[in-house]
C-alpha cells in the first residue's frame, strides 16, 4: 500500500502561516493597546506629580497657577486624544482576535479533515495487511493437505 498522502496539505500549511500572520498581528495590535495604556498612566502620575510638587509650596506665584491652568487644559486634551486612540486601538485589537479565531477554525476543520484521513488509510492497510496474511495461511494451509 502506498504511503498516507494528505491531498490538501500545502492548504493546511497556507493556512497555519496564514493563521501565525493574523496572530502576529494581534500581538501587536495588543502591544499597541498596552504602550496607549501606559501612556495614559504615565499623563495621570505626571499631573498628580504636578499638583502635589504646586500643592507643597508655602508661597504659589501667579505665574505659576496660570501655567499650571495652561498645563491642565493640555494634559485634559491629550487624556482625551488618548482615551479615544485606545479606544480605537481596543476595537481593532477585538476585530483582530475574530481574525485569529476564524484562521484558527480553518486550521482545525483542515487537521481535523487530515486526521479523518489517515484513520481511513490505516484503517485500509490494516485490512489489507489482514487480507494477505489469510491469503498467506490458506496458502500453506493447502499445501499442507495436499502434501499430507
Amino acid at each position: 500500500m502506498k504511503p498516507f498522502q494528505f491531498r490538501l496539505e500545502r492548504v493546511l500549511g497556507w493556512r497555519r502561516k496564514k493563521c501565525q500572520m493574523e496572530e502576529n498581528r494581534l500581538a501587536v495590535c495588543h502591544g499597541l493597546v498596552h504602550a496607549t495604556e501606559r501612556q495614559i498612566e504615565h499623563l495621570r502620575t505626571e499631573r498628580a506629580s504636578i499638583d502635589r510638587e504646586l500643592l507643597d509650596r508655602s508661597a504659589i506665584p501667579a505665574a505659576d497657577f496660570l501655567n499650571l491652568g495652561s498645563y491642565r487644559l493640555g494634559a485634559s486634551q491629550r487624556a482625551a486624544e488618548l482615551a479615544n486612540e485606545l479606544q480605537q486601538r481596543v476595537v481593532s485589537a477585538s476585530e483582530q482576535r475574530a481574525r485569529v479565531q476564524r484562521a484558527q477554525q480553518g486550521v482545525k476543520l483542515l487537521e481535523k479533515m487530515r486526521e479523518r484521513r489517515l484513520e481511513e488509510h490505516s484503517s485500509l492497510a490494516g485490512r489489507e495487511l489482514e487480507q494477505v496474511a489469510a491469503e498467506a495461511y490458506l496458502s500453506r494451509w493447502s499445501q499442507v493437505h495436499r502434501a499430507g
